[in-house]
């Protein structure tokens, strides 16, 4: 793609790479983080690099993995189609991270604002009411 002088990667990451969620939210930091540092090093040779920073999106992963989601929320999925449409759009547009979905993109503006040890605290608040352990 160098050589060419033209191409795209987008490199599927995680709205996780914003918090401090254990070991998958730290690889999915350092594939956002990776593509970062790509984008900076090959956009000037003419190659688009992004990190698409999801939340849940509605595939069969779920149910592969034998992940339980019949108490989730409807609000936190994201529909596949959609979830695409938004990447490509931010692609083009030239962006470097994509998050797609209003309540993902107020996540990941959420963790520009709040203090890092906060967020690692509500984590760890969340887990414990969430997991049943109050």
């Amino acid at each position: 793609m160098a050589e060419r002088g033209h191409g795209a990667i987008i490199n599927v990451s995680s709205v996780a790479s914003f918090l401090p969620f254990g070991t998958y939210g730290a690889a999915k930091s350092w594939v956002t983080a990776f593509s970062q540092a790509l984008a900076s090093q090959l956009g000037r040779r003419g190659v688009r690099v992004m990190a698409l920073c999801a939340g849940f999106v509605r595939t069969e992963f779920q149910e592969r993995a034998g992940i339980e989601v019949g108490q989730s929320r409807e609000w936190i999925w994201l529909d596949v189609d959609d979830l695409v449409s938004a990447a490509l759009s931010d692609l083009a547009r030239g962006k470097v991270i994509s998050v797609p979905g209003w309540q993902y993109k107020a996540v990941a503006g959420a963790t520009q604002l709040v203090p890092r040890g906060a967020i690692g605290q509500l984590a760890r608040l969340r887990r414990r009411v969430v997991g049943g352990r109050r």
